[in-house]
Formats: C-alpha cells, sequence, structure tokens
C-alpha cells in the first residue's frame, strides 16, 4: 500500500500533487548545483545557493519560525551528524545562518562582526569546487563532510566549503525528509502541507 496514503481522499489528492511539486523543486535544486559546479566552474555562487537552498528546505517543517530556526533544523535534524557537529563548533563563535547564509548572500563574505563587535574575531573561508564529473564523485568519496571549520589560534579561524560533498549531502537531507514525510514523524505531514499552501507550491512547474 501507498505510505502516504491516509484515509482522506481529498487530502491525499491535495498532499500527492503538493509532493510531486517538491520532489521536482528538489530535482531542480540539486541538478542546478551540481550542474553549475561540473560544468559552469561556479564556486561561490553554488556555496551561496547551498547554504539558501537548506533554508528553504527547513521551512517546510519549520513553517512558522524565523529564517534562524528553518536554517538550523536542517542541520540538526536532515544532514548527515558530521554538518552537526561542524555547526555546534561554529555557534560556540558565530551564529551559523548569520556567518554563512547571511554574510554570503548579502555581503560576499562570511560574516562575523554583528556577533562580535567587541572581538577581534577573524574567520576566512574558501569554497572548493570541481572542474569535472570525475572530480566531483572523486570529492564526494574522499570527502565525509561537505563543510570544515578549523581553529587557527584563539581569534582565527578557517571555514571550508567542499560543494560536491555539500551537494551530494544536502540531496540527501531532502531524502530524509520525504522519508518522514512517509511515516508522518512528529507531524511532518501537517507542517508540509502548511508551506505548500503557504508558498502556493501547486504553481510550481
Amino acid at each position: 500500500s501507498d505510505p502516504l496514503r491516509r484515509g482522506d481522499d481529498l487530502f491525499y489528492m491535495d498532499f500527492q500533487e503538493y509532493y510531486e511539486k517538491f520532489e521536482k523543486m528538489q530535482e531542480f535544486m540539486v541538478n542546478d548545483l551540481h550542474n553549475s559546479t561540473t560544468k559552469g566552474h561556479a564556486n561561490f555562487l553554488v556555496a551561496m545557493g547551498i547554504f539558501n537552498y537548506i533554508e528553504i528546505l527547513g521551512a517546510f517543517y519549520k513553517c512558522k519560525e524565523n529564517s534562524t530556526d528553518r536554517f538550523n533544523f536542517v542541520f540538526e535534524n536532515l544532514l548527515p551528524i558530521e554538518y552537526k557537529n561542524v555547526f555546534d563548533n561554529i555557534k560556540h563563535i558565530v551564529s551559523p545562518y548569520s556567518c554563512l547564509r547571511c554574510g554570503m548572500a548579502h555581503e560576499y563574505f562570511v560574516k562575523t562582526y554583528l556577533e562580535n563587535k567587541k572581538n577581534d574575531l577573524k574567520i576566512s573561508y574558501t569554497v572548493y569546487g570541481e572542474d569535472s564529473e570525475d572530480d566531483y564523485n572523486a570529492r564526494v568519496s574522499n570527502k565525509l563532510c561537505g563543510l570544515e571549520f578549523i581553529k587557527n589560534d584563539e581569534s582565527s579561524y578557517q571555514i571550508k566549503i567542499y560543494n560536491a560533498r555539500f551537494i551530494y549531502d544536502l540531496n540527501r537531507a531532502f531524502e530524509l525528509y520525504k522519508n518522514n514525510l512517509a511515516s508522518d514523524f512528529s507531524d511532518y505531514r501537517k507542517f508540509f502541507i502548511e508551506r505548500c499552501k503557504e508558498i502556493k507550491i501547486e504553481n510550481f512547474n
């Protein structure tokens, strides 16, 4: 039997339409990131897209929460545990959402100054892209996590972003989210329906 089916046929029909649109959105996001990396050789743009898409995915569960909560939810619940470990390390120093998503989207740099006005804190970052499918696949194979946070000294840190591995794991996060939808774990379907209606996902073609 269909694991997504419930007794209410009208609910089921709406849910199925939303679910198909959601899967299409996932496919577009992941394929665009992949192609932009291997064919377009875009590095920063891909990394910025990844962090934006993380917030978008989180909104399908934390639909009534703020942007930070949506972003954090994916790191804490959907991405592999290695990302939560890095996320927690960053969180001790600076807000990961502000640092990664907002800094890259609005200023082209990771952001540190808002949370650390009195500190001489330095965080540099490097984004690693791939020039071919072979390089892309090799990066996925030889890295366990697409994000690293390295402490150089008490006031100096480095963030490393490996786009290929991060794209791979973002897709895994989508798949875990869909598994939770199928089992209706912790009201996933309720929040999914609310978010789909809010953004009118049925208009996505």
